[in-house]
């Protein structure tokens, strides 16, 4: 960035005294979030040009968006960090963000400035906020500049509504101001009423009256009464600068302003077709038009202020402006940008241009390049010819729109399609963004329309992703076995070299929600280990750890689920489902700082990308680790976040999730109405599937304790022999073992002893062979306690210390204090605590540690919590002051002696 410091900067003390505090915060290391928002020409570069030179000690990084470059993806953000070459989706290019945001903090605090927010990217848009609402314990100030808010993505405006956030919304200078930039510019000595009609006459903008110090009669300024230019003249006064310049000077500015507000000086002088561009660009320099800059590829050049830029690109006579795209566009190297150029050259529909520009998106579609994709064939069908065909463009880019998390656009692009289009393709795109947002009903209804109007023979691609879209809905509203016959039907339409996406694994998935879970294995018997696995066979794969976890193969469901929440190739829907399934199957297998990881990382993704359809999902799952560990407040956002998010047009999938999460929240504080209350929904639903499917969603053995708890005894027999029924028969050892403990909790409550021993040692056996370690503790816990009512004391605390042990290296502290009260009534002393419990180390400490011991770099666990490594750092150092440490280790050995003691 090029100081461009203003020498005639005035006022302004107290946004630069709020900017210094907020610096000074961040360095404590308490990040910070600031909008600097206001009306072109206002002084908000200035002003933060001004603030980064006083201050003077903290790393920049900064980045402008640019008004032609708002189609490129990734424009921005490139301009802030040097990413790879390509990413599927804006949040694995916000964690590239985040890593050097955590890199830059290297003794210095970090200022990031987004200036000109209003002409980001929208990918790179999302991309920042995503990294900034992941800002810990940062020594980062990040500034976000902008003109006008509607802009902004909404991601985006939430973190700059967050607890870390704040705005300045920046007005004129005042009159006195104006007084003392006259005298600094140079310009007449303004008298108090002079000063008072100057800032009447611009609102104190300090664009406008620089012009007009520049531009007006030294006595037309100082006369208080005669009259001044008005301020909408100001592209006149620009062109009259402009006009100063020689013809080859003005040749080069122009074709620099085609080019966007910067660009490499080689290429404006290639486009102006000038040899000598250095005395011309001097020319420009002295006229207030340009600047120039050491850039990537030689000397760069840059408008004085975007409004400059404006006035000279829109004083371009059309058909001059429309020669210099094309010419531009054979100048440039990147695609994207050739592209964009020939787009603006356009000046009727265009039917070459419009099969070059849905060529080039369907190839960034197949490379998962779906923010790319989206751009290209929106523009593809606003070049095109024919309604039909631009009706039919406009279709195809609402899936990209979509995968991208570009949710607002897709929702304005479908509704645009007109009602008279092609049958079935307004209905199509309306439906699937219904069903992104999560209205099952609205979705199913316009799906539904659209296959009977779509001909497969001539739309065999559209009529898949219909099939494809009735699927995914089917699964939400409880039919597997449909959702298994509309993705076979997918498949069957899909072209050889399309790229199925998640079908494959809906068909697999809706075999496990309906019973067909042999028949889902089977499916997927001949697929490899999942560390060899393929990027081809990555659907499949999802669809395999999602059989594997309701079948208690809860190892190998971690293995396959953690390959294919990994892949950066897949689609953002794709990569969000398969955190989110594998945080669940982290849960069940134990893992419990994993799980909350994944799963916490999934609600965020799905909030910050409008993906309704799982947003409920992601945070029911999201709250079943804290809730198990009494973490009561994370468990009750998470609830409330989700049942907020569902609708009451939301799937089935989502209540039933919802339901057992709020049940399991309520569970664990010892609130059987509460887990009743939260369970009565899904004992209103006519359906089977997910819902009563045993080993999808686990929620029967809440409601039974519970129904124990109150004394509702004949319908807690009820639940439990129809649950165990279906559970033998479909050989689920999870349910199994959650209901004949509750079978046995029955049994001790009716006082038939002898077979309540029988069912909570069958509950044991299956426990043992589920894989589930929480499932296991919890079926110890109630038969330890079960044998001591009964006067066992020895075996009672024989079952308790193994229960114990189990929980207390999960850190569930609601059933270790059950645990340690039961062994106080056996008279045993209570076990040593586990390191987390006698350290008193924090949930993200737990994560950190977890990953630490094993060897990782601060930098891998970054990555892999998706946090900056000043947070990692922040972490480390206060679990080495709470363990009495100083190294890794040292830690290591420490926590092992805990562990044995």
């Amino acid at each position: 960035m090029s100081s461009g410091l203003d020498p005639a900067f005035v006022g302004r003390r107290r946004e630069l005294a709020t900017l210094g505090e907020l610096l000074h915060q961040a360095d404590g290391g308490t990040p910070r979030l600031h909008l600097i928002q206001g009306p072109a020409g206002i002084g908000k570069t200035a002003l933060v040009r001004r603030f980064l030179h006083d201050a003077k000690r903290p790393h920049v990084l900064y980045a402008s968006g640019d008004e032609a470059e708002t189609a490129l993806p990734y424009g921005l953000l490139s301009r802030l960090v040097v990413l790879p070459d390509h990413f599927a989706d804006p949040f694995a290019a916000g964690a590239s963000l985040l890593a050097a945001l955590g890199q830059a903090q290297d003794g210095t605090p970090v200022v990031a400035v987004v200036d000109d927010a209003q002409w980001g990217d929208p990918p790179s848009l999302q991309a920042i906020a995503f990294a900034l609402r992941r800002l810990r314990h940062d020594r980062v100030l990040a500034i976000v500049v902008t003109r006008d808010l509607d802009d902004l993505p909404e991601g985006l405006l939430r973190a700059l509504d967050g607890p870390q956030a704040g705005r300045t919304a920046l007005t004129g200078l005042d009159s006195g101001e104006l007084a003392r930039f006259s005298a600094q510019l140079g310009g007449p000595r303004l008298g108090r009423r002079a000063a008072q009609r100057l800032h009447a006459h611009t609102s104190g903008n300090p664009l406008h009256v620089r012009t007009l110090l520049e531009e007006v009669p030294e006595r037309a300024l100082t006369d208080a009464e005669g009259p001044l230019p008005a301020p909408r003249s100001y592209a006149l006064l620009v062109l009259r600068r402009l006009a100063k310049c020689g013809p080859q000077a003005q040749s080069l500015v122009q074709a620099a302003a085609v080019l966007g507000t910067s660009c490499p000086l080689h290429l404006a002088a290639d486009l102006a077709e000038l040899r000598a561009p250095l005395p011309l660009l001097e020319q420009a320099c002295t006229a207030g038009l340009l600047a120039h800059r050491p850039g990537p590829d030689g000397l760069a050049v840059e408008f004085a202020h975007p409004l400059v830029h404006a006035s000279i690109y829109q004083s371009l006579l059309l058909d001059h402006r429309r020669r210099l795209h094309l010419a531009a566009a054979g100048l440039v190297r990147d695609e994207n940008l050739r592209l964009a150029h020939r787009v603006r050259a356009a000046d009727r529909p265009d039917a070459d241009l419009a099969r070059d520009l849905a060529h080039h998106g369907r190839g960034q579609a197949a490379r998962g390049l779906w923010s790319s994709a989206a751009t290209h064939l929106v523009n593809a069908a606003r070049s095109s010819e024919h309604p039909g065909d631009q009706a039919l463009l406009a279709t195809e880019a609402v899936t990209p729109l979509l995968m991208a998390g570009r949710i607002e656009e897709a929702q304005d692009l479908a509704a645009s399609i007109p009602a008279a289009a092609p049958a079935g393709l307004r209905s199509y795109a309306l439906g699937h963004v219904a069903s992104v947002e999560g209205d099952t009903i609205g979705a199913l209804a316009l799906l539904d329309q659209a296959w009977k109007e779509i001909d497969p023979d001539c739309e065999p691609q559209l009529s898949a992703r219909t099939a494809q879209q009735l699927a995914m809905l089917a699964l939400m509203t409880a039919r597997g076995a449909d959702a298994a016959r509309w993705a076979d039907r997918a498949l069957a339409l899909l072209p050889h070299d399309t790229d199925p996406d998640l079908t494959v694994s809906i068909a697999i998935t809706g075999l496990c929600f309906s019973g067909g879970i042999e028949e889902a294995l089977a499916r997927t018997a001949a697929l490899p280990d999942s560390s060899v696995a393929s990027a081809g066979e990555l659907s499949a794969l999802l669809g395999r750890g999602l059989a594997r976890t309701v079948s208690d193969d809860l190892d190998g469901a971690v293995a396959d689920l953690s390959r294919v929440a990994a892949a950066r190739e897949r689609s953002l829907p794709f990569r969000l489902l398969a955190t989110a399934l594998l945080g669940q199957a982290e849960y069940r297998a134990g893992l419990w700082d994993d799980a909350l990881v994944h799963t916490e990382a999934a609600a965020s993704i799905a909030d910050d990308a409008g993906q309704g359809w799982l947003a409920p999902i992601c945070h029911a799952l999201a709250a079943l680790v804290p809730a198990a560990r009494g973490d009561w407040e994370r468990a009750e956002n998470h609830v409330r976040i989700a049942r907020e998010r569902l609708g009451r047009a939301s799937g089935i999938a989502s209540l039933a999730h919802t339901a057992a999460a709020g049940a399991a929240l309520a569970g664990a504080r010892g609130d059987p109405a509460g887990v009743i209350a939260a369970c009565a929904p899904l004992l209103d639903l006519d359906v089977h599937d997910i819902v009563h499917e045993p080993g999808v969603v686990l929620w029967h053995d809440l409601l039974v304790d519970a129904l124990i708890a109150v004394g509702e005894h004949d319908r807690a027999q009820t639940i439990t022999t129809a649950t165990l029924r279906l559970a033998s028969q479909r050989r689920r050892h999870s349910v199994l073992a959650a209901m004949e403990r509750c079978r046995g909790a029955l049994l001790a409550a009716r006082h038939d002893l002898g077979p309540a021993g029988q069912a909570y040692q069958s509950g044991l056996r299956h426990a043992e062979a589920s894989g589930n370690p929480y499932l296991l503790a919890r079926t110890r816990l109630d038969f330890g306690a079960f044998l001591r009512r009964a006067g066992h004391r020895r075996s009672a605390s024989h079952q308790l210390t193994s229960a114990h042990t189990a929980l207390t290296g999960m850190c569930a502290a609601p059933l270790l204090e059950r645990c340690n009260q039961e062994l106080a009534a056996c008279g045993r002393a209570r076990p040593s605590g586990a390191p987390a419990e006698r350290y008193g180390f924090t949930t993200q400490e737990q994560a950190v540690i977890r990953l630490a011991v094993r060897g990782l770099t601060n930098g891998q666990i970054a990555r892999e919590l998706v946090l900056s490594v000043k947070t990692i750092e922040f972490h480390l150092t206060n679990v080495y002051a709470k363990v009495g440490v100083t190294s890794r280790v040292a830690l290591t050995a420490k926590l092992a002696e805990t562990r044995a003691t």
